[in-house]
C-alpha cells in the first residue's frame, strides 16, 4: 500500500500547472498519463507496460495520484495500483516456468517503488513553485 504524501506549498500554489508538470514528467520516461481536473482535485493516473505479454510477466507499473489543496496542504493519495499482472506473473511462473515469477518479482520491486518516485518528483515539483 502506498503511503499519502502531505506537502505545504506556497498560498499561490497552482495545482493545474503542477499535474501538467508531473504528468509531462512522466510522459518523458515512457508513461501513459491520463490527467482528470475534478472541481476540487486532480487526478493522474500513470501505466506504463500493461496490457499483452506484460500482463504475463507481471512487469506492467499503474497507479493513480490523486492531489487535492486544503488550507496550503498539498495532499496526494494513491489508488489503483497494478497489482493483477504480478499474480498472474506469479501463478504463471510457479505452475508453468520459471521466468515468469523472476519477472513478476522485477515488476513487484518497481510496482512498489512507484509511489515513492512520484512522491519525490512531486515535492520536487512542488518545492519550485515557491
Amino acid at each position: 500500500m502506498a503511503t499519502p504524501l502531505m506537502l505545504n506549498v506556497a498560498p499561490s500554489f497552482n495545482m493545474s500547472a503542477f499535474a501538467e508538470q508531473l504528468a509531462t514528467s512522466y510522459r518523458s520516461q515512457g508513461y501513459v498519463v491520463n490527467v482528470m481536473y475534478l472541481p476540487d482535485h486532480v487526478s493522474v493516473k500513470l501505466e506504463k507496460d500493461t496490457g499483452g505479454i506484460n500482463t504475463v510477466l507481471g512487469l506492467g507499473e499503474g497507479i493513480t495520484a490523486h492531489c487535492s489543496l486544503n488550507n496550503g496542504m498539498l495532499y496526494i493519495n494513491y489508488s489503483d495500483e497494478e497489482w493483477t499482472s504480478k499474480i498472474i506473473g506469479f501463478c504463471v511462473g510457479w505452475f508453468v516456468c520459471m521466468v515468469p515469477l523472476i519477472t513478476a518479482v522485477v515488476g513487484t520491486v518497481k510496482q512498489l517503488d512507484l509511489s515513492k518516485k512520484i512522491s519525490a518528483e512531486a515535492t520536487r515539483i512542488a518545492a519550485s513553485f515557491r
